[in-house]
């Protein structure tokens, strides 16, 4: 499974988990963390999401509260309906805004509208 943003490759997918949500890791194809992505917005994103995690994980909730308010540069990602799946067995489907994490973990669900 391969994990897009409109027309951005952003990582192979592997699901190691399923519930309501999806759980597994990503090797990563999109360069977030260099200088020249070609997309800045999107890699400032991805670090804002591992960084925001990583808050909530280890129980920072003051740090955790600071990044939800920066969260309102992000709305157009967050709130995009472009975060797709593409899998030889599915096919390409929708999912809501996946969350990353450190150690290239990813969660993501299934957008069903």
């Amino acid at each position: 499974m391969n994990l897009f943003w409109k027309d951005i490759e952003i990582g192979a997918l592997t699901e190691t988990n399923w519930d309501m949500r999806s759980s597994g890791s990503i090797r990563f194809k999109f360069n977030y963390e260099g200088e020249t992505t070609g997309n800045t917005h999107l890699s400032n994103f991805i670090k804002h999401s591992i960084e925001s995690s990583n808050y909530l994980e280890n129980g920072d909730e003051e740090n955790y509260n600071k990044m939800i308010k920066e969260e309102s540069k992000f709305l157009d990602l967050i709130n995009s309906s472009k975060w797709l799946v593409k899998s030889e067995n599915d096919g390409i489907f929708k999912i809501l805004c996946p969350i990353f994490h450190d150690n290239n973990e990813i969660t993501w669900q299934r957008d069903y509208k």
